[in-house]
């Protein structure tokens, strides 16, 4: 029996690593857009929970935000804390509502059906999955009862192993990047160094890794670039700046201080 269930659990996690997510593109409760592959592409690991929501939904949706929390401080603004309607039937009203009632204070919600979690198998309340990397891998993919803070955790550290290992082997294309002056006040410059002509997206994110700005998204020459990030609009605190293209991503800490 023993050596049955252990081929079991090796079964089910080949299937789950095995599997690829769904992208969707759509607005969250706070109308700020969304689109997973875009955000699993700059390195970021998304940890999705499905809701009804319900009483029976509140331990697995605590156990997601408690994991994701745990990395705050190791990986700032990497991995992000999702809560989806089911199917979509219930208001976004309803959505936050029900966090606030029971302590999920860090989520990005979702009433869209965009957010589905039919690609993922057998429905359950809650349903919880982790995601991440360039190849947009399942790492994690429970109903109900068997869902756990520290399988939720050992996805996500699997799922950042792996997009450390990508960046180490595709990060050719660039050999410097910088950020000055750092603390800054209404300027700053990043200058970045390109083995090729390169299509880049740059963008400042806070500490929780939500996008505040623009910076840049187009093609950069080969050699050095230099591109300027106004700060004016930005309130003093800790931000990072976001690069990312097809090959790689990277985040610099950045600090505004008047």
């Amino acid at each position: 029996m023993k050596k049955l269930l252990s081929i079991l659990f090796v079964l089910s996690i080949f299937i789950s690593y095995s599997q690829t997510a769904s992208n969707f593109n759509c607005n969250d409760c706070a109308s700020n857009n969304h689109d997973l592959f875009t955000e699993l592409n700059s390195g970021k690991i998304v940890v999705i929970t499905w809701v009804m929501p319900c009483s029976a939904c509140v331990n697995g949706a605590l156990a997601a935000q408690a994991a994701v929390q745990s990395f705050s401080a190791s990986n700032p603004g990497m991995v992000l804390n999702y809560v989806a309607d089911d199917y979509a039937n219930s208001s976004c009203a309803t959505i936050q509502s029900w966090c606030t009632t029971n302590g999920i204070t860090a989520a990005t919600m979702f009433a869209n059906a965009a957010v589905s979690m039919t690609p993922y198998g057998t429905a359950g309340m809650p349903k919880v999955i982790v995601v991440g990397g360039n190849g947009h891998t399942v790492y994690y993919n429970q109903n109900n009862n068997t869902i756990t803070q520290s399988g939720i955790q050992n996805a996500i550290n699997t799922a950042l192993a792996a997009n450390v290992t990508t960046l180490k082997e595709n990060s050719s294309s660039l050999s410097l990047i910088e950020v000055y002056p750092n603390p800054t006040n209404n300027a700053a410059t990043l200058t970045l160094n390109l083995a090729k002509e390169t299509k880049v997206k740059i963008e400042v994110e806070n500490i929780l890794g939500q996008k505040v700005m623009d910076v840049y998204a187009g093609n950069l020459n080969a050699g050095e670039n230099s591109v300027k990030i106004n700060t004016a609009e930005l309130a003093n605190g800790n931000y990072f700046v976001s690069y990312s293209d097809n090959e790689t991503s990277k985040k610099i800490k950045l600090i505004v201080n008047r």
